[in-house]
């Protein structure tokens, strides 16, 4: 990726700004403006990624305010059984679309972006249109990076063979 960024540099500014801004430091705000001990967190260890990787238990302390993770020790089977005891709806983009799962709806930094792009443009048009409104260039640049980088394996494999 680094030798595509640097023969091809982004003509766009790219940041994760809206995830520190919109999340991060709205939840460290209302932390601050008191009143709370603790923070309960809705992380499962048998969901693996790094927010998983980032903890070890169901509960540490912090500054000024502990996490508490209330459903650490489920595991996939475990959230089937509570969803069909207690008839939990899940979200179309689960039953229908196919998703497995979501962050901020059409981010560029989610790894799967295309193909989240591609599910939302069928089942979500106007939500694709003002995603791509807003990050247009981005996803333009992955596709572009991707067409490189299948180049690159090409030539790799052809010159391997």
């Amino acid at each position: 990726m680094k030798e595509f960024m640097v023969s091809n540099p982004p003509d766009f500014k790219v940041s994760a700004k809206c995830c520190k801004y919109a999340k991060k430091d709205m939840s460290k705000h209302i932390e601050k403006a008191g009143g709370y001990d603790v923070k309960c967190m809705g992380i499962r260890r048998a969901e693996g990624g790094i927010r998983a990787a980032k903890y070890t238990n169901c509960f540490s302390t912090g500054k000024g305010i502990d996490q508490f993770r209330p459903i650490w020790w489920f595991r996939d089977s475990d959230k089937e059984e509570y969803c069909a005891r207690y008839g939990v709806t899940h979200s179309r983009c689960y039953t229908e679309y196919g998703l497995v799962r979501t962050g901020c709806v059409g981010c560029p930094f989610n790894k799967n972006i295309l193909n989240e792009l591609e599910t939302i443009r069928k089942f979500e048009h106007k939500l694709y249109t003002a995603a791509h409104n807003l990050f247009g260039p981005s996803y333009d640049y992955t596709r572009r990076y991707l067409t490189y980088r299948e180049k690159k394996k090409a030539e790799a494999r052809s010159t391997a063979g």
